[in-house]
């Protein structure tokens, strides 16, 4: 990292004090995004790694308004760090750096054999929308992989908030989309709940801090 990011690495450094969960990317890299602790919106760095050694990474300059890419993906920024640098909304300054040209293999996961339909679609969006926003929730595509982080999401939510009762506890857990859509209501009332009590709220800003990327990424079949 610090050989490609060369005069940069402390900047990218302090801007990665703080990590998300990895993701696992179709082509067989490693996505991971971090922030500056307490301040994700105005610091953030994230890199992808190949097992053959190829990096690329980029991070949000707040001061200059830019996110600065690292990185020879034939002069284009690599789809994971161009999803991941949307959030930010400026232009992408792209730094190009020499890397290995071998290929990695890529280890494809099995396609999912159910898909949500599109009323099961709606209860997912809703799901997302109490975890995230309405709108960020309305820009993404409900699909298998993208509701089952909704079950693991949802999980996390009620295991750290374990403790909180003004609302009651959607009724078991299985993993899977399926579970979400089918108790989307209750998901919802008890998500809103936790994020209104001050001492659990943070239950949820947590999760959603750490599962935006993965989600993002299975959004776009990345």
């Amino acid at each position: 990292m610090r050989q490609l990011l060369g005069d940069h690495y402390d900047a990218f450094a302090e801007s990665f004090t703080a990590t998300a969960n990895p993701v696992l990317l179709k082509d067989g890299g490693i996505f991971l995004d971090g922030w500056r602790a307490g301040d994700p919106g105005q610091h953030a760095a994230a890199f992808v790694y190949y097992a053959d050694g190829r990096t690329l990474a980029a991070y949000f300059d707040a001061e200059r308004g830019d996110v600065i890419y690292f990185g020879d993906q034939g002069g284009r920024i690599h789809p994971a760090l161009e999803v991941w640098a949307r959030r930010f909304g400026p232009p992408v300054d792209v730094i190009l750096k020499e890397n290995p040209e071998a290929s990695a293999s890529a280890n494809l996961p099995q396609p999912t054999l159910t898909t949500p339909s599109p009323e099961d679609e709606v209860e997912l969006r809703k799901v997302a929308a109490s975890i995230w926003s309405a709108s960020l929730a309305a820009s993404w595509n409900m699909n298998a992989e993208v509701g089952d982080i909704l079950g693991t999401v949802t999980h996390e939510i009620m295991e750290c908030s374990a403790a909180f009762s003004l609302v009651p506890k959607p009724v078991g857990w299985v993993p899977g989309w399926a579970y979400v859509a089918m108790t989307a209501q209750p998901i919802v009332a008890y998500v809103t709940g936790v994020a209104q009590d001050r001492q659990y709220k943070a239950c949820v800003n947590s999760a959603a801090l750490n599962w935006r990327s993965a989600i993002e990424m299975a959004s776009q079949g990345i």
